[in-house]
């Protein structure tokens, strides 16, 4: 099997008190643009540790991943781009005003979500689903012995039910 490269992308959905966690850009292309905090996995890390670790550089709030809430998937100029959006329980709620990357953040309801100019409508999309229909794919560990472990995030919902489909 030969390796493909992709542009994965993380964003952590904390809702806390029936608001959720927001940032805004501080430079680039969505400079002043609101959104979940994001960011990059880098070599030598999961997914997982990727998405704690972007919300602690642009929050410092300490969190602990719940399970996983969207996969959006696109190309990127002809590569495979892929962005896991992960339900995450804050363990720490008092937030930065800002840092290099974010030049504020905040905890919003979701009547003030349209009140915001938004990253992306995607980023729009899973606050509001956030704030009012959050559904979560939990991990499952330990399915395959291995040496490093890995998470499968499985849906609850049986779909041949729903649908007549073959599973």
């Amino acid at each position: 099997m030969g390796r493909l490269m992709c542009d994965l992308g993380v964003a952590a959905r904390v809702v806390h008190d029936n608001k959720i966690l927001l940032v805004q850009e501080a430079r680039g292309r969505y400079l002043g643009c609101w959104g979940l905090p994001k960011g990059h996995v880098e070599t030598g890390e999961s997914p997982e540790q990727a998405v704690l670790r972007e919300l602690v550089e642009e929050t410092e709030v300490e969190g602990v991943v719940l399970g996983l809430a969207a996969v959006r998937t696109a190309l990127k100029k002809e590569d495979p781009a892929v962005f896991l959006c992960y339900d995450v329980s804050g363990k720490t709620t008092t937030i930065i005003d800002q840092s290099e990357e974010i030049s504020a953040a905040g905890w919003y309801s979701l009547t003030e979500l349209n009140q915001l100019a938004w990253v992306s409508e995607t980023m729009q999309q899973l606050a509001i689903d956030g704030l009012s229909q959050r559904k979560t794919m939990e991990a499952t560990n330990g399915l395959t012995l291995r040496n490093t472990p890995y998470a499968v995030y499985r849906s609850n919902r049986n779909l041949a039910a729903n649908t007549g489909a073959p599973l």
